[in-house]
C-alpha cells in the first residue's frame, strides 16, 4: 500500500529529482558542476591499511583497551564501551 501510494505520488510530481548530495551517496562519484558538491563527494572511505599507518601502535592496542573497559567496569568506561 505504501509502494503504491508513493508510486502515485511521484506521477503527479509530489517527488522531486535526487539532489546531488543524495546521488552522492549511492553513485560512486557524479560530477554535478557545483565545486562545493563535487568536492565533497570524491571522499572515500579509508581502508585499514591507511588506520595502520596513520595510529601505527595504537591501532593494535586499542582493542586491547577495550576489553579492558569491559573488565573493569565503571561510569567512565561504560561510556567508552556505548560510543565504541
Amino acid at each position: 500500500a505504501l509502494v503504491g501510494a508513493a508510486a502515485l505520488l511521484m506521477q503527479f510530481g509530489y517527488f522531486g529529482p535526487l539532489s546531488a548530495r543524495v546521488r552522492g551517496l549511492f553513485v560512486k562519484h557524479t560530477r554535478t558542476g557545483n565545486p562545493l558538491v563535487d568536492s565533497v563527494a570524491e571522499h572515500q572511505p579509508a581502508n585499514e591499511q591507511a588506520y595502520s599507518h596513520y595510529l601505527h601502535h595504537i591501532y593494535h592496542i586499542a582493542p586491547y583497551g577495550f576489553l579492558l573497559s569491559l573488565v573493569r567496569f565503571t561510569d567512565a568506561n561504560l561510556f567508552i564501551v556505548l560510543y565504541a
